[in-house]
C-alpha cells in the first residue's frame, strides 16, 4: 500500500545568549532575526540543541512546578503566558514576555526562558513547527542529557558506540 506525505521546509532558530538574538532561517536563509532575553546569571539558560517539543496558545508558569516554593525570592507565578513553546523537561520555553521587552535585545532577565515581544512570539509560534530544532550557544551552562529531546547533542561517534548495530 503506498503513503503519501509532506515534508516542510527545514526551519531552524538559532539563539546567540550572549548577544541576546534569536535568528530564524528557513532552507538556510535568514528570515528573521528577533531580540530576545534568556536567563540572567542565576538562572543561566542552556546551550546546545534543543527541540521544540510542544506548542501552547497560553499557558500558566508556575515556579513551583520546577520546584521553587513560593516563599522563594525566585518563586513566579504566571497566568496565560502567550505563544509558549517547550524546548526542556525541565521549564524552558521560548514565549511572549511582554514585561522584559526593555531587557530584549540587551540583557538577560528571565529564569531561563527565551522571552520576546507579544508580535515576534506569535510569528515566531506561526512559523516554527514541533520537532523544529533550536540551537543555543553564548551561554556557559550546557543541556543535560534527557533534559528534554537531547539526542541532537550527541556525537554520532557516541550514538554509534552506544548502537545495538555495531
Amino acid at each position: 500500500q503506498a503513503v503519501t506525505f509532506h515534508v516542510g521546509s527545514k526551519v531552524v532558530g538559532y539563539v546567540d545568549v550572549s548577544r541576546y538574538t534569536l535568528t530564524v532561517k528557513e532552507n538556510d536563509q535568514v528570515i528573521k532575526t528577533i531580540p530576545v532575553s534568556t536567563g540572567d546569571s542565576d538562572h543561566r539558560t542552556r546551550k546546545g540543541t534543543k527541540v521544540i517539543m510542544e506548542k501552547l496558545r497560553k499557558v500558566d508558569m508556575d515556579a513551583a512546578t520546577t520546584g521553587v516554593d513560593s516563599e522563594d525570592d525566585d518563586y513566579y507565578d504566571l497566568e496565560d503566558v502567550e505563544y509558549a513553546m517547550r524546548l526542556t523537561n525541565s521549564g524552558e520555553f521560548l514565549h511572549a514576555a511582554p514585561w522584559s521587552v526593555a531587557s530584549q535585545g540587551r540583557a538577560n532577565v528571565s529564569h531561563g526562558c527565551t522571552g520576546m515581544s507579544t508580535a515576534n512570539a506569535r510569528w515566531l509560534y506561526e512559523h516554527m513547527k514541533k520537532g523544529d530544532p533550536v540551537e543555543y550557544t553564548g551561554s556557559p551552562r550546557a543541556i543535560e542529557p534527557g533534559n528534554g529531546w537531547t539526542d541532537w547533542n550527541i556525537s554520532w561517534d557516541e550514538w554509534v558506540r552506544k548502537s545495538a548495530l555495531k
